[in-house]
């Protein structure tokens, strides 16, 4: 058996209380039910933010409440004109001209002109041209914080159910946006205090301005969310980042080491959800353990988008990544492990195809031992140029109570992608926990066309001469395989210093 030590966190805590929430729907939710009664302090990190997104929706709306009052902005804005003590801080990405069209117009002057004097908004540009901040962060009075794949954005709210012609999934001009899947951790105590660290230091390299991060924290317990899509055991949670080289300072790669030793040390079972697949250094792993003769067969499980979202992220990282999956087909092909690649279609209820349901989460499960889950993908960009933040959890036996929880919603994000009503308490089938011959179950149910699940188109269409040159001067600039380590950025923090770290 592969050595199981677990790679160096940024920080580890234990015994933390968690909770997972699946999906925009239940982290909105928790979010505003946790922010509604923050008394000192409400931070947000983000690559994306709109203002005006609505966070709790139908049945979730409060009594009396008008849609308008519970958008990002209106929201936080009155939580700072009730509580003057309180203040609300948020730090997007100052993102690139490249991001522009998907991006809420004159945001800056939104949040500049209808904001309280205790409501600060900035953008952060300390990356290099190349590179973004990634991280998806929010902490309330330094007790609860979420880290995971969620942006607080118009187009990413959705249920579990992911349903075709929902009338709450719609963007500001009422526009239907398309289903999106999502994962969001929540976290308790010194973990989310040390969301506050992150939080101050980011705020300080971005701004100039040094925050005083006990100033920060509540000096009561804030209240767990009420309403968690899976609640964990307490166990030691552990944080891990993702930090590009700046001037003077190594890159971090916290969590670029934990997904390789995860691939490298799984006996049994890989299930992974992720935006993207085209990381040379996850591709290297994958390939390093289907090669091994000496560890018995793998079941490998990814969760994909049926394509990418957009023409540029078509240039940018459809040929790379077609180019990756069919190295790894075969490569597990010859050495007689499973792969199974899956897309998620929601079916509509006049005849057609359905919605495919985009997969925006990032998240990696071992051997049903080890979860991660945040904001990195598996692409060259998220293991070298962007900031991004992962939380993970590790049990040393099948059944540990932390062992037996990443089973369960393993099985329980399986039941949402096949479609067996998860959203609504439904009882996972327990076909999907057993993680031996995983992958069988899942290609016949995808074969059948009796579940949400659909094979990943392996061929796709053979590119134009002229959309591969697209492609090759797109990837080099979106998803580089390499930072360009000589244009080093002003940017980032570098954490505690290394007697904290453990």
């Amino acid at each position: 058996m592969a050595d199981r030590a677990q790679p160096l966190a940024w920080r580890v805590h234990p015994q933390t209380r968690a909770g997972i929430l699946i999906d925009a729907r239940d982290y909105y939710r928790a979010f505003y039910e946790v922010a509604r009664q923050a008394r000192r302090s409400i931070l947000l990190l983000g690559w994306q933010f709109d203002s005006d997104v609505q966070l709790v929706r139908g049945e979730d709306l409060p009594p009396d409440t008008a849609p308008e009052d519970v958008t990002l902005l209106e929201f936080l804005d009155d939580l700072c004109a009730e509580r003057p003590e309180l203040e609300v801080r948020v730090l997007a990405w100052d993102h690139s001209l490249f991001f522009s069209l998907e991006r809420e117009m004159l945001q800056k002057l939104a949040f500049a002109l209808r904001t309280s004097k205790n409501f600060f908004f900035e953008t952060d540009s300390t990356v290099s041209e190349y590179g973004a901040h990634h991280q998806k962060v929010a902490v309330v009075d330094g007790r609860i914080g979420f880290v995971g794949s969620n942006d607080i954005a118009q187009d990413r709210w959705d249920t579990s159910a992911h349903r075709c012609g929902d009338p709450l999934r719609v963007g500001r001009t009422g526009q239907a946006c398309k289903p999106y899947h999502e994962v969001q951790a929540a976290l308790t105590g010194p973990a989310a205090r040390s969301l506050v660290d992150l939080f101050v230091e980011r705020w300080g390299d971005a701004t100039g301005e040094t925050l005083d991060p006990e100033a920060l924290v509540a000096p009561s317990d804030a209240p767990f969310p009420t309403r968690v899509t899976f609640p964990m055991p307490e166990a030691s949670v552990g944080l891990y980042r993702q930090l590009p080289h700046r001037l003077g300072r190594p890159p971090v790669r916290e969590a670029k080491d934990l997904f390789v030793d995860m691939i490298r040390t799984a006996e049994r079972l890989l299930y992974v959800e992720t935006q993207y697949l085209t990381s040379e250094v996850i591709r290297d792993a994958l390939l390093a353990r289907l090669a091994d003769p000496t560890r018995g067969p793998l079941d490998v499980v990814v969760m994909l988008p049926q394509r990418p979202e957009a023409l540029k992220e078509e240039l940018a990282i459809g040929a790379t990544q077609a180019e990756v999956v069919a190295e790894l087909t075969e490569a597990a092909a010859a050495a007689g492990h499973r792969l199974g690649i899956y897309n998620v279609c929601v079916p509509q209820e006049e005849e057609g195809e359905g919605l495919y349901v985009y997969i925006h989460s990032k998240l990696l499960i071992a051997d049903d031992r080890a979860l991660t889950l945040g904001s990195a993908n598996l692409n060259n960009r998220s293991m070298s140029l962007d900031s991004e933040l992962n939380a993970a959890w590790m049990a040393e036996t099948d059944d540990e109570p932390v062992a037996r929880a990443i089973r369960a919603l393993r099985a329980r994000l399986l039941s949402e992608h096949v479609g067996l009503g998860a959203e609504d308490g439904a009882e996972v089938d327990e076909a999907l926990f057993a993680p031996e011959g995983l992958v069988a179950r899942l290609d016949a149910l995808a074969r059948s066309r009796h579940s949400r699940l659909r094979l990943h188109d392996l061929e796709g269409e053979e590119p134009g001469f002229l959309m591969k040159i697209g492609q090759k001067i797109a990837s080099a600039y979106a998803d580089p395989p390499h930072c360009p380590e000589s244009r080093e950025s002003p940017l980032i923090f570098d954490g505690p210093a290394p007697a904290a770290r453990r």
